[in-house]
C-alpha cells in the first residue's frame, strides 16, 4: 500500500515535470530556428481516433502493453541488473545508460532527434528513481501507464 501511494503521488510530478521538457525543449529549438517533429506516434494515434477497434488497440498498446514491456526492459533488466553487480557508480551509470536507451529507443522508426528526447530520458531517470525508492517493478510500470494515458488525454484536450 505504501509503494501504491508512493507511486500516486510521484505521477503527477513526474508527468509535469516531463511535460514541461518537452514544451521547453520545443521552445528553446524554434528560438534557434529548428523544428523538432513530435514523436510519430502521435500522427498515429490521432489518424485512427475515434471509437474504433484500431484506436482501441492502439490505446491499448500505449496505456498497458508497452509500459509492462518497457519498464521489464529498461528498468527491471538494464537498470536493475547492473545496479546489483556493482557500487554506487554502478548504479549511476544503469540509471544513465537505461535512460538513454529508453529514450533512443523512441527513435526506431523517425529521424533523431525530437521534442521529447531530454523529457523523455528524464521520465527515463524518475522512473529509475521510482523503481530503487518502492523495489517493485508494477510501480514504474503504473506510473509509465498513467502517463501515457495522461499524455493521450492532453493530446486531446489541448488539440
Amino acid at each position: 500500500m505504501k509503494n501504491l501511494k508512493l507511486t500516486l503521488k510521484a505521477w503527477p510530478a513526474i508527468t509535469l515535470i516531463t511535460v514541461a521538457l518537452c514544451c521547453l525543449t520545443q521552445n528553446i529549438a524554434k528560438l534557434f530556428g529548428i523544428e523538432l517533429p513530435d514523436q510519430s506516434i502521435i500522427d498515429i494515434v490521432k489518424a485512427y481516433a475515434g471509437w474504433n477497434w484500431r484506436f482501441v488497440f492502439i490505446v491499448a498498446q500505449i496505456v498497458i502493453i508497452l509500459p509492462v514491456i518497457e519498464e521489464l526492459l529498461f528498468r527491471g533488466l538494464l537498470f536493475k541488473l547492473p545496479s546489483r553487480w556493482g557500487g554506487k557508480g554502478a548504479t549511476i551509470t544503469a540509471v544513465i545508460v537505461s535512460s538513454v536507451l529508453f529514450s533512443a529507443a523512441h527513435y526506431i522508426d523517425q529521424p533523431f532527434p525530437n521534442s521529447a528526447f531530454i523529457a523523455l530520458f528524464a521520465f527515463g531517470i524518475a522512473q529509475c528513481w521510482l523503481y530503487r525508492k518502492t523495489n517493485a517493478i508494477w510501480s514504474p510500470m503504473l506510473n509509465h501507464a498513467l502517463f501515457n494515458l495522461t499524455n493521450l488525454l492532453l493530446m486531446f484536450i489541448v488539440e
